[in-house]
C-alpha cells in the first residue's frame, strides 16, 4: 500500500483502514487489542474511526520514514 492512499488529515473508518491496508477488519481489531495499531477514536454513539495523522505516522515508523 502506497502511504500517499490515505488521507493527510480527518479521520479512517476501520473498514476502510483494513481495505487500505490489504488486511480483514479482525486483523485491525487485533492489532488495537495488542496495542500494535493505534486506537481508534469514538466519534458518536456508533461511529468509531482512526485519525488519519496517527496512522500515518505509524506506518511512516514501521518503514523506518519520518513522518
Amino acid at each position: 500500500m502506497n502511504i500517499d492512499t490515505l488521507p493527510q488529515t480527518g479521520f479512517i473508518r476501520r473498514f476502510r483502514l483494513a481495505e487500505l491496508l490489504g488486511v480483514s477488519v479482525s486483523t485491525i481489531d487485533r492489532k488495537v487489542r495488542n496495542g500494535s495499531l493505534p486506537r481508534p477514536v469514538k466519534l458518536g454513539e456508533k461511529i468509531t474511526a482512526f485519525d488519519a495523522v496517527e496512522i500515518r505516522s505509524w506506518l511512516a515508523e514501521r518503514r523506518g520514514e519520518v513522518a
